[in-house]
């Protein structure tokens, strides 16, 4: 961890948050505080169809704006393809900025036409960092889910198909300008996805903690962010799906997006990639999968700092360092066996030599992630990783 008293640290915070139960209806009152009267509406098609509650909140938007051009998203995973096909819908009106409703990915895709409404050119030549020259319209995000804290973080990730890769459009002009956390939109949030997005956020909030980038500030947040998720998955769990638990996991992911872009990500999370674009597995169950075993390999190398998260929710006073943090790969297995994820990549399809071979050989196209591991975890590391989860 990086000690500000020897070292210079930069810490982001730039999304104004909003927490409440029906906050959605607060929108356009914001707008137009924010003179943004024209949007672009972006939202997810299940969440479009199955939940009620984001319906009345478009038409509340389309009632009190100046305009509103509405797009439903069939994309579960957008591509740079589709970005440019549905840029084409935006590209003849004048708008004040994007507003996003859905899971992670449609806050991506809100961010991608943000950027490309400002830049011009195919999606694809703004892959990576660095490449976004004009400021992108402004970006209002409403999560759906509990786990990218995308409408915090300025990363919007596509798949480049032909390279077969999941790499975002990533600028610093991408934060979102508001987030607003209002549990009706996870109504209709089926039990996987509270599963998938929660142990997406887990998977950012441990990584975060550990990173060598990571620093009093940021840990602040990832703390936070592991009691509440941790606790509150364990009540999804068991069925209870009350305002409160969501409100709880969406502040928890938001938290975790927040230490993640300040801290950096690891191993588990850079190994969720060619799990997600060769297998489809999505990105919060692929990063769950490899998490204990990375915890395991770090506390075996004598890494011990997890002792600190385990006494965030555990009395066990008699227990060693040591102790506490092997103890805590394993409730991390407890939590995703209760959640109904599988912890074997047997259960994600990955069955032969060759789909572990294509697992392990596209894993280190993300090295920096790898590189902020408190341990070393190399091409060795990988390979007994995978090979101890088939």
């Amino acid at each position: 961890m990086k000690d500000y008293l020897r070292e210079n640290i930069r810490f982001i915070v730039r999304t104004e948050m909003l927490v409440g139960n029906e906050i959605a209806k607060e929108l356009p009152n914001r707008l137009k505080d924010l003179e943004m009267g024209r949007a672009g509406l972006v939202i997810d098609s299940g969440l479009y169809e199955n939940n009620s509650y984001a319906r009345d909140i478009i038409e509340l938007l389309k009632v009190r704006l100046e305009k509103v051009i509405l797009l439903v998203s069939e994309m579960p995973e957008p591509t740079y393809d589709y970005l440019d096909k549905v840029k084409i819908q935006f590209e003849p009106h004048d708008l004040d900025c994007f507003v996003g409703i859905g899971g992670g990915s449609t806050l991506d895709l809100a961010k991608g036409l943000a950027t490309l409404k400002t830049n011009k050119g195919d999606a694809i030549n703004y892959r990576g960092f660095g490449k976004v020259k004009n400021a992108p319209l402004p970006v209002i995000a409403l999560p759906s889910t509990a786990g990218t804290g995308s409408e915090v973080t300025p990363y919007a990730v596509f798949i480049d198909t032909k390279e077969k890769w999941k790499f975002g459009i990533n600028t610093e002009y991408n934060y979102p300008r508001l987030a607003l956390y209002d549990p009706h939109f996870l109504d209709s949030c089926p039990f996987n996805i509270y599963a998938s997005s929660g142990m997406d956020a887990m998977t950012h909030t441990l990584e975060s903690f550990v990173a060598k980038n990571a620093t009093a500030l940021s840990r602040n947040f990832s703390r936070q962010a592991f009691k509440l998720l941790f606790e509150n998955l364990k009540k999804i769990a068991k069925g209870d799906f009350s305002n409160e638990t969501k409100l709880n996991l969406l502040v928890g992911s938001g938290c975790a997006g927040i230490a993640l872009m300040n801290a950096g990500a690891g191993p588990a999370g850079a190994l969720s990639y060619p799990l997600g674009v060769y297998f489809d597995v999505p990105h919060g169950l692929a990063g769950s999968v490899f998490l204990s075993s990375v915890i395991k390999h770090n506390v075996k190398a004598g890494y011990e700092e997890y002792a600190e998260l385990f006494d965030l929710v555990f009395d066990e006073k008699v227990l060693s360092l040591q102790e506490k943090s092997l103890r805590f790969a394993e409730e991390i297995v407890n939590l995703c066996e209760e959640l109904r994820i599988p912890t074997s990549l047997k259960g994600f399809g990955v069955k032969t030599e060759a789909d572990l071979r294509q697992i392990i050989d596209n894993s280190m196209q993300l090295k920096a992630a790898f590189e902020q591991n408190p341990i070393p975890f190399g091409i060795k590391e990988i390979e007994e990783t995978i090979y101890s989860l088939k």
